[in-house]
């Protein structure tokens, strides 16, 4: 699969610690292809993109879309995905020998270390989303996503199309458009468009994908089991 626009434009920099350079792509173009070697990773700095494969008979399943901040292509060996920009993006792109090295400074190691565990938060975002039985469960969830990557907003930029949306659920473009419709008759959400939704009722889209409302979540600062310090090393010191 071919790059749809020409290259991107590229410029050298440094965030803290870790060498990167900074990628630009297009709307539409391959930032890496499923198969390549994968011998870099990405952090999406502005705008949208999408993670897919391609079946032998040429259906196309996507696997994930990445905001500002997510980590994407964080893959051992070659890339089991291609990545593809939504939108206009602007990545930092780092290279996975300046970590694998043992010479490598711990304050680089340190953050991408750091960098690499949102990759894993990203994922397990999308296990979420997946792990809905139902075409209704299944957006509420990743409607929920979207507010919290747009910082509880109850406000939601939609950058990708129906269609992008149905291929990674799962679903048909007919049913999320009819599910879509069913949230707004329910005063669930309020659609402004086909790009952005209005959060109406958050309590109950969350009720709807089973996720606890805001105000019910577990304590962020609560005390972790004892037993976790073992493995900490802290005890040990003592």
């Amino acid at each position: 699969m071919q790059s749809l626009l020409t290259a991107p434009a590229t410029m050298q920099g440094i965030h803290s610690h870790l060498r990167s350079t900074t990628l630009r792509f297009r709307a539409g173009q391959l930032i890496f292809d499923e198969g390549q070697k994968a011998t870099r990773w990405y952090e999406v700095v502005q705008g949208t993109v999408r993670t897919c494969r391609f079946h032998m008979d040429g259906h196309r399943h996507l696997t994930g879309f990445f905001f500002s901040g997510d980590v994407f292509g964080a893959d051992y060996g070659t890339y089991g995905t291609a990545a593809e920009a939504v939108t206009d993006v602007i990545v930092r792109c780092y290279r996975v020998g300046d970590i694998t090295q043992e010479s490598t400074p711990k304050p680089q190691l340190d953050e991408a270390v750091s960098i690499l565990f949102r990759a894993m938060s990203t994922a397990q975002r999308y296990l979420f989303i997946m792990g809905h039985r139902t075409a209704t469960e299944r957006l509420a969830a990743f409607l929920l996503c979207l507010k919290q990557q747009a910082n509880d907003d109850p406000y939601i930029t939609i950058p990708m199309s129906r269609s992008d949306i149905a291929d990674f659920l799962g679903l048909t473009v007919h049913t999320v458009s009819r599910t879509f419709s069913d949230l707004a008759r329910r005063g669930l959400i309020k659609i402004d468009g086909r790009h952005s939704v209005v959060i109406a009722d958050n309590a109950g889209l969350c009720r709807l994908a089973g996720e606890y409302p805001d105000s019910l979540a577990t304590d962020p600062k609560a005390k972790i089991h004892p037993a976790a310090d073992l493995c900490l090393g802290e005890l040990s010191a003592a």
